[in-house]
């Protein structure tokens, strides 16, 4: 794989949906199914060995996706909806091609993207049908107290203590939340995180400890010293089943139009909108 461009090698930019349940996350790796590997393979299987895909973040493992973003870059006179077709044939039941559209020779999923958006599904009682796609939380929890906390990660801050360590060695903890948005339905309470990017894990901490907030053990208060002080929150994690990734952004008036939306219900145990 590499970022450089293959010689007379076309890009296209791929809208792919999946259930990650089965996967080590997006990345790539040589001992572990993950969802990138699924796609070079069913990739190379159709074009040859020159191909790449570049994705437009990481995913942890068993996340999930409604609309995650790539780019493929392959030497093809392939039509696009061809291209989907073909590989959607080749990849997993649990991997679909939603949509591939021609890009420019040096758009890329990851450089270019501007903003990310994930939405977790609580489960408001115990579930037989959904449980793979979300988190059971049996008991009430206190909504305004969880959204005044969310209201306090909106911004531009340090999210080393929703993070590991060694994950702040290697890159910046700041990152900009645009929304952290709480909305409840008769079944399900769900958490969209709207930011420039996410660190390792970060989202899934972040719905741990507002989850915490709405069982009175986390005061908004201790949220906003997060931000200020790094703790240890590692035992706060959400299980990966209930986060999806939703949209990655390319263009400002297009997010700008998404977080006026209102979050709505992704299903029962998944509805897409």
């Amino acid at each position: 794989m590499t970022d450089e461009p293959i010689h007379h090698a076309k890009r296209f930019k791929l809208t792919i949906e999946f259930d990650g349940g089965r996967y080590s996350g997006w990345q790539q790796q040589a001992d572990a199914r993950t969802l990138q590997g699924s796609l070079l393979t069913a990739a190379a299987d159709l074009f040859g060995s020159m191909v790449d895909i570049q994705g437009s973040g990481r995913t942890d493992a068993g996340v999930h996706a409604i609309a995650f973003v790539a780019h493929l870059q392959a030497q093809t006179d392939l039509h696009p909806n061809e291209i989907k077709g073909r590989l959607n044939a080749l990849l997993p039941k649990d991997i679909v091609i939603r949509e591939c559209k021609r890009a420019g020779a040096r758009f890329h999923a990851r450089h270019h993207c501007i903003g990310r958006s994930y939405c977790y599904q609580i489960a408001r009682r115990k579930m037989a049908i959904g449980r793979e796609y979300s988190w059971s939380i049996v008991g009430t929890l206190d909504l305004d107290a969880m959204r005044a906390a969310a209201s306090a990660l909106v911004g531009m801050h340090d999210f080393t203590s929703f993070t590991d360590r060694q994950t702040v060695k290697k890159k910046s903890p700041l990152v900009m939340v645009h929304q952290c948005q709480i909305v409840s339905t008769d079944d399900f309470i769900l958490v969209r995180i709207v930011g420039s990017h996410f660190l390792w894990k970060m989202v899934r901490r972040i719905v741990g400890v507002l989850v915490a907030v709405g069982q009175g053990t986390i005061s908004r208060a201790e949220v906003q010293g997060f931000l200020h002080e790094p703790t240890l929150l590692q035992h706060h994690t959400a299980p990966a089943q209930g986060l999806f990734f939703e949209r990655a952004f390319y263009d400002q008036e297009e997010m700008d139009g998404f977080l006026e939306r209102p979050v709505s219900t992704l299903g029962y145990p998944v509805r897409m909108t």
